[in-house]
């Protein structure tokens, strides 16, 4: 059912997006349907297209109601192979309806009009002799309604008319003579004919037999102009439009036969088009009549039926051509509208929706987040819960919506309300403040007052606007831009709410003190140290104090204050050390949180110089084999050292230090490439020169 909901809900949104072009088409499609059904029903294919109908009917709604996709593959796949084999099954009647649309051009009597002068010297002799020899004959001469029809009933000629062709024909002792023969231009096309028999009562003299009747009942119901010999007289008669004329000599059945190929009725010119309609119209039945329901509604059936084929089609096509698709579109941007004065939204509504929509491939390329916008209406809506539906504007043609995510949304609405309140500054670290600095009044805000604006529930639970300053390390007045906060009883902030301004200029003033004075912590040393060594880092902690005592004695101190000396003599690595600070009589030093600092802690980071040394070393072979005499490339190498000076100055001294083993326990070639292995002392870093030696054995 599924399948179906989404055929039935495609075909509406093509046949909605259709232009007059579109429907245009429909139009014809279903007009030459009808018309090929029509023909089909009047033909030996009726049975063929009953079966076809259904065939297609089943295979539709197999498709519909069951999700198969390979048989709904193999079905396309089929269908076009069924549009191609249509006109190759229906080519005998699509070639009958072709000849009837020739003839009804006027075609066919061009071409009757050339044969006349080689068939009617022919036809006038034959008839002439069939008449002198009492030889019954019934010969029809096809106008321009087709007698495809009749040609069936009887046995092919395909000959040229001929007297002698002719007069073989109705020989009574041949098994063609019984019968009408038809004659197309100037070829008998079929013999021995069967002709429908006229039910109207003809007048004349004698009694008129089968074949006069024949003669007349195929003449009211085509165009053709059929001659009549008679067996028992001989006599020559003509049959045309319902009209039987009789006894007629050789001259006139030559100007008939004249007025019926040169488009002429009994002597005058064949009526226009327009006439033909006139006539066609006055054949019509009456309003009177009783009309034939039966042969409406089976019209109006068929009718269906080729509308309905022409929906499948098109929809075949168009879906092979430019299929529908539903893609789905995120993010897009809710607003909304038609919110009444005096009201606020409280509940949180989401930033974005989601929308599918059902469109075509040509229109896919165009749409994007940006060519759909969702809204939600809360017109005439008051304080309380509602559930607004999500509608969707969009500017893109050929585009519907099928789904919106989410449908519907929650909510809340309440009656704005604003309240005025004071700003409220708290001081975040007051403790981190400097000893040597304090102070003066409390935070100034500016603005003093602000407001606050929104849903009436929430506005009632603001119990006043706060912000922030620190003070930390402060050592001048501050004066900062601060972000306001709306806060209930116990300090959380309240959501929902908008502050007018949000934003206030805190003005806290801080002065020294004039008994204090801050200053850094410089830390001092004394002695060398040991060579081939520095100092790497110095530092003081605390790194700054506060110094209190009198102020003309503070004035007298500098930026710094001094540690007494550290001995750093033959010190070697990390050194960490508490060291009192040199105070001036009468100064006192407290730290940050104004506690009495008597000792600092002094770190000296002390590393050794590095530098570079070239030894030369000889090479120490071990394992080597007893019966063999070695030659190397070499019996020394130069080695590049780098690392700290006193390491370096110790290997200087002390040669043997570095040493250079060649391993020759793994030796198994003649001649080989070997890396002699070096022994140091630890953080010297060694370079061979070369880094290879070549040694080369022969047996003794």
């Amino acid at each position: 059912m599924e399948s179906l909901e989404i055929f039935i809900a495609d075909t509406r949104f093509r046949l909605l997006a259709l232009d007059a072009l579109g429907w245009l088409d429909l139009i014809l499609v279903t007009a030459v349907l009808l018309f090929l059904i029509l023909i089909l029903l009047r033909s030996r294919a009726a049975f063929l297209l009953r079966g076809g109908l259904l065939l297609i009917l089943f295979l539709l709604v197999g498709t519909l109601f069951l999700p198969l996709p390979t048989f709904d593959w193999i079905l396309r796949a089929a269908f076009l192979i069924l549009l191609i084999a249509t006109p190759i099954a229906l080519q005998p009647e699509i070639r009958r309806w072709l000849e009837r649309t020739g003839r009804a051009t006027g075609l066919s009597r061009s071409l009757r009009q050339t044969k006349i002068e080689t068939l009617l010297p022919q036809l006038l002799r034959a008839v002439d002799n069939l008449s002198a020899s009492h030889t019954g004959a019934l010969i029809v001469l096809e106008g321009d309604d087709s007698l495809q029809e009749i040609i069936d009933t009887g046995i092919s000629v395909n000959g040229r008319v001929t007297a002698e062709l002719m007069q073989t024909i109705f020989f009574d002792k041949t098994p063609l003579h019984d019968g009408a023969v038809i004659i197309q231009g100037d070829q008998v096309v079929a013999a021995s004919c069967v002709l429908p028999l006229t039910g109207q009562k003809i007048a004349s003299k004698r009694r008129l037999g089968t074949r006069h009747r024949a003669s007349v009942g195929l003449s009211e119901i085509c165009d053709a102009l059929i001659i009549v010999v008679s067996e028992e007289t001989g006599r020559i008669s003509i049959a045309h439009h319902g009209h039987l004329t009789q006894n007629l000599d050789s001259a006139a059945l030559r100007q008939r036969i004249l007025d019926f190929y040169m488009g002429k009725q009994n002597g005058h010119q064949q009526p226009s088009w327009s006439e033909r309609l006139r006539l066609a119209a006055a054949k019509l039945p009456s309003i009177k009549q009783r009309p034939n329901w039966r042969g409406w509604f089976g019209t109006i059936g068929w009718l269906l039926v080729a509308m309905l084929m022409t929906l499948a089609l098109w929809t075949f096509v168009i879906e092979e051509t430019n299929p529908t698709e539903r893609p789905q579109f995120s993010n897009i941007t809710l607003r909304v509208e038609d919110l009444a004065a005096g009201m606020t939204v409280m509940s949180p509504l989401p930033e974005n929706i989601a929308v599918t929509v059902r469109t075509t491939a040509d229109v896919m390329p165009t749409l994007n987040t940006n060519s759909f916008q969702a809204y939600i209406s809360l017109a005439e809506m008051e304080s309380g819960l509602h559930q607004p539906t999500v509608q969707i504007k969009t500017g893109s043609p050929n585009v519907e919506v099928v789904g919106i995510e989410p449908p519907v949304l929650d909510v809340e609405l309440a009656a704005t309300k604003t309240i005025t309140l004071p700003v409220t500054v708290k001081t975040k670290d007051p403790n981190m403040l400097s000893a040597a600095y304090q102070t003066v009044g409390t935070p100034i805000a500016s603005p003093t007052y602000v407001s606050v604006t929104g849903p009436e529930p929430l506005v009632n639970q603001v119990a006043a606007v706060q912000t922030t300053l620190t003070l930390a390390n402060a050592s001048a007045t501050i004066q900062e831009q601060r972000p306001l906060r709306a806060v209930d009883e116990t300090g959380k902030e309240i959501k929902g709410v908008t502050l007018d301004p949000d934003e206030a200029q805190i003005t806290q003033i801080i002065t020294r003190k004039q008994n204090a004075r801050e200053v850094g912590v410089r830390a001092t040393t004394e002695g060398v140290l040991p060579e081939g060594y520095w100092l790497s880092n110095l530092r003081a902690t605390p790194n700054n104090v506060t110094l209190r005592g009198n102020p003309e004695d503070l004035a007298e101190i500098g930026g710094f204050l001094n540690t007494l000396p550290v001995d750093i003599s033959q010190a070697v690595g990390n050194l960490s050390v508490e060291t009192p600070l040199d105070l001036p009589e009468g100064i006192t030093a407290v730290d940050q949180n104004g506690k009495p600092v008597s000792l600092v802690t002094v770190i000296v980071e002390i590393m050794p110089r590095t530098g570079d040394l070239v030894v030369t070393r000889p090479i120490n072979i071990i394992n080597a084999p007893a019966d063999t005499e070695l030659t190397f490339s070499q019996d020394q190498l130069d080695l590049l050292l780098s690392g700290p000076l006193p390491q370096l100055r110790e290997i200087e001294s002390d040669p043997d230090l570095v040493q250079l083993t060649l391993d020759l326990s793994t030796w198994e070639q003649d001649k080989q490439e070997m890396t002699p292995q070096v022994t140091a002392p630890d953080g010297v870093q060694i370079q061979l020169v070369p880094a290879t030696i070549l040694v080369s054995r022969a047996k003794k």
